[in-house]
């Protein structure tokens, strides 16, 4: 089973939800073993992982591997090889504004792709111009994936309620695309947690002395266990919209 994160924008979290859904307990119970591949040439999840073995952080089931390669044949062999020896593999792609590679790699290669959005006019306009047409293609070719795109709402008030921002997007999002049934909030912790190597669950460790940032670690878990259990419940059932 490959799962892409995919947004041709930067900052959309992405690789937020990447390098945390891998860690959640509802995925490391699901599956015997789970590969982290971040495509993005970069290698910000690359240095990242550097600090977690430097740092000794356990990675229990999940092996990490970087593929830098922008050449479509290179990057195809690379997620076969992985996918031979891992029940799940979760990709994080690079946000691209020109040619689109990784993208349109991930969405056509991948059993689940995820699009975190949020509710602005930008994002709709930008999913519209660089995400549908992409995704339009790949259906008229090989039909059968039609159902495997998604939309994540993204850095969404905590206050509001989920079934109102699901609806939302329920109404703009044409028929070959549903909407994964949770949420990612907008909290600041998802800016701070990973130095030094951390998931979210290490940062949690970390600040078990401190009352006021251990409750907000504890939301934000809560907020990728729920991810990835809704994601989980798309694989196995192939919906999540409401």
């Amino acid at each position: 089973m490959i799962l892409s994160f995919v947004q041709t924008k930067g900052g959309t979290g992405k690789s937020t939800l990447a390098m945390n859904t891998v860690f959640t307990k509802a995925v490391l119970n699901h599956f015997d073993s789970i590969a982290l591949v971040e495509l993005d040439p970069q290698g910000t999840l690359k240095n990242w992982w550097a600090e977690r073995e430097e740092n000794q952080l356990e990675n229990s089931k999940v092996s990490f591997h970087h593929i830098s390669s922008t050449q479509r044949e290179v990057i195809q062999e690379g997620i076969k090889s992985i996918a031979v020896h891992n029940q799940l593999v979760v990709l994080d792609t690079p946000g691209e504004s020109t040619s689109k590679l990784h993208t349109r790699f991930a969405c056509a290669f991948s059993d689940i792709v995820v699009f975190p959005m949020r509710i602005s006019n930008n994002d709709e306009s930008a999913f519209a111009d660089n995400l549908l047409p992409i995704m339009k293609e790949i259906i008229k070719n090989h039909p059968e994936k039609k159902g495997a795109y998604f939309v994540l709402p993204s850095f969404t008030n905590p206050q509001t309620k989920k079934t109102r921002i699901l609806d939302y997007f329920v109404d703009i999002l044409p028929d070959y695309v549903g909407c994964v049934d949770a949420v990612y909030p907008s909290r600041g912790l998802y800016e701070n947690f990973n130095r030094e190597g951390m998931n979210l669950y290490d940062y949690t460790d970390s600040v078990k002395s401190n009352k006021k940032l251990l409750q907000q670690a504890e939301k934000a878990n809560q907020d990728m266990e729920i991810i990835a259990e809704k994601i989980i419940q798309i694989m196995e059932h192939g919906h999540g919209d409401t």
